[in-house]
């Protein structure tokens, strides 16, 4: 495979250009003769392992150098692009996005991050030739079996000597290269060394391979260290810098990462519609049923919400830096809660087809399985929210919106003109809130069947701060009260309104987005997760679903977007 080609032009026509030739090289999903259709696909899964003529398709494609930036030679440039691309992959297989692709990003970014200019030299080089990376990020000991995950490097001349296990890493036998972090006497620590195929006999052992309800087709296993040697150079940034290095490339990877997996979703709403239209007039499950209108209603309305969310969270790390960890960790901890109810209203629509692990509809099934594999799981729920109450703390003396030039930026899907991705270390140090600060003027704009959901929002807003403000009021060194999870999914909530509510303000003139069937809908969706009563209006829900069903037919994506799909 040779070195992708880095050009220059990163426009917006560029970038769809790229996912077009992406798209068609995947085809349509649906399409029996398709070599990387659903079938085959199924068929692999059932096998457990990724489909190989995806894999050849990829190569060809070289997807690594998406996860390249652009000064060494590759074309990442743009979160939220990379994003997009990636959820072509999704869409069909997320075992395929997963094990081929994003496993990789996962490591690569913690070099970019903290590598010397020779070592992410190297990962370029590496990625851009076809290689495979993996990562054994740090795991908290709430929850965990931490003592058999936990890897100790002890220092040793010009290098170190590495101890311990990872119970489970997703690609680690195909890894050309492994990121892992380890304690040593200075503190938590970063390093890259090469993977267990150019380690043999070295102190390094793969240990058998877990079997997964989810994402079958990726090879997760253990790796074992028995005084494995770390030569001089494996150290990323300092010793003791693993910590921090962890937390400052967690913005880059949840935000990311999450809005890959609306590819997934997008394939459960896409199954399901097909599923209600070929049913006859007097089926429940017809699209003359109510409830089956309503949950494709509610589905699309959900998809778009959380591309508002993934939206902002992505293009945060270029635009607010300081504030990007905090909307990633909201739309970490909330986009998986939305989806798994989103999966839940279609799977009714389905009935016993929602099981089914073959036919027409067999791959709802398999994304049934796979979307919740995504991400961070539990813990990093739970890191989520920890970070969501410690902005809660500090959200009363917080100011408002940051720029108006740079928070309009922020919510224009199309808009190419983004300086680079940074990540600020000092975030605790922020200080505002731009999303919160942003909502009551943004829900100004909002009319017709979207005013009374902004109004809501509004109210909830209040209460928001008031809670905020008796939380931060409590004595010094008393535990914080478990109303704060609520609060946390209250301000989670809210800064998905503000999210919407500023791509409506900032919306392109024509199109779909212009359409305020969507805003009124989408902010009810959010709306009624706050307060009961919300309802949509019958002309804007079915607005929605015309649009469902006319990029079903046109083959578009349900996002905001609308990318052809499958051509």
């Amino acid at each position: 495979m040779t070195t992708a080609v880095n050009t220059a032009d990163s426009s917006e026509a560029a970038v769809q250009e790229r996912i077009a030739r992406l798209e068609h090289d995947l085809g349509d999903l649906d399409d029996p003769g398709n070599p990387l259709g659903s079938q085959q696909l199924l068929a692999a899964d059932e096998q457990q392992r990724l489909l190989p003529a995806a894999e050849r398709l990829l190569d060809a494609f070289s997807l690594n150098a998406e996860f390249v930036p652009r000064r060494l030679g590759g074309r990442l440039d743009r979160l939220d692009v990379l994003g997009r691309v990636l959820r072509a992959v999704f869409r069909r297989d997320a075992a395929l996005g997963l094990g081929y692709g994003w496993t990789s990003y996962l490591a690569s970014v913690v070099v970019w991050a903290g590598g010397s200019e020779q070592q992410r030299r190297a990962t370029a080089d590496l990625l851009l030739a076809g290689g495979r990376m993996a990562c054994g990020y740090p795991e908290p000991p709430q929850g965990n079996d931490f003592l058999r995950n936990r890897l100790t490097a002890v220092p040793d001349g010009d290098g170190h000597r590495l101890s311990g296990r990872k119970e489970a890493v997703n690609n680690a036998a195909r890894a050309d290269a492994l990121v892992l972090f380890a304690d040593t006497p200075r503190g938590p620590s970063a390093f890259l060394t090469p993977g267990p195929a150019h380690t043999a006999g070295s102190g390094m052992t793969l240990l058998p391979r877990r079997r997964t309800v989810g994402v079958r087709g990726c090879v997760i296993q253990g790796v074992a260290f028995d005084d494995h040697r770390l030569d001089a150079g494996r150290l990323l940034s300092a010793a003791g810098d693993g910590t921090r290095l962890a937390e400052h490339v967690f913005p880059l990877t949840r935000s990311a990462g999450l809005s890959m997996a609306l590819g997934c979703a997008d394939t459960a709403l896409r199954t399901t519609t097909a599923f209600a239209r070929s049913h006859r007039l007097r089926s429940p499950a017809s699209l003359h049923s109510a409830r089956t209108r309503t949950a494709l209603v509610n589905a699309f309305a959900d998809l778009l919400v959380c591309d508002c969310l993934s939206l902002l969270a992505t293009r945060a790390v270029h635009l607010l830096p300081r504030e990007c960890r905090t909307l990633g960790a909201v739309a970490k901890y909330l986009l998986p809660t939305i989806l798994t109810e989103t999966m839940d209203d279609l799977s009714i629509v389905l009935g016993a087809e929602a099981y089914a692990t073959g036919g027409a509809y067999g791959i709802f099934h398999k994304t049934a399985r796979d979307l919740p594999m995504i991400g961070l799981g539990s813990a990093g729920a739970s890191a989520s929210r920890a970070v969501l109450v410690s902005q809660m703390l500090r959200l009363p003396s917080l100011g408002g919106a940051a720029d108006g030039g740079e928070l309009a930026a922020l919510f224009r899907p199309f808009d190419a003109g983004l300086p680079p991705y940074r990540v600020a270390d000092d975030a605790d140090g922020c200080a505002r809130d731009s999303l919160i600060g942003s909502l009551q003027e943004s829900a100004r704009c909002a009319d017709g069947a979207a005013a009374g959901a902004a109004a809501v929002l509004v109210s909830q807003l209040r209460v928001l701060r008031e809670g905020c403000e008796e939380l931060a009021a409590r004595p010094a060194g008393k535990y914080v009260s478990p109303r704060a999870y609520a609060l946390a999914d209250r301000y989670a909530l809210l800064v998905a309104g503000a999210a919407c509510l500023g791509v409506w303000r900032e919306r392109p003139a024509g199109g779909f987005l212009a359409d305020p069937a969507w805003i009124g809908v989408a902010l009810a969706r959010v709306a009624a997760r706050l307060e009961r009563g919300v309802r949509v209006s019958d002309d804007a829900a079915d607005r929605m679903l015309a649009e469902v069903l006319h990029r079903f037919e046109d083959a578009r994506s349900y996002d905001l977007y609308a990318t052809a799909i499958g051509r």
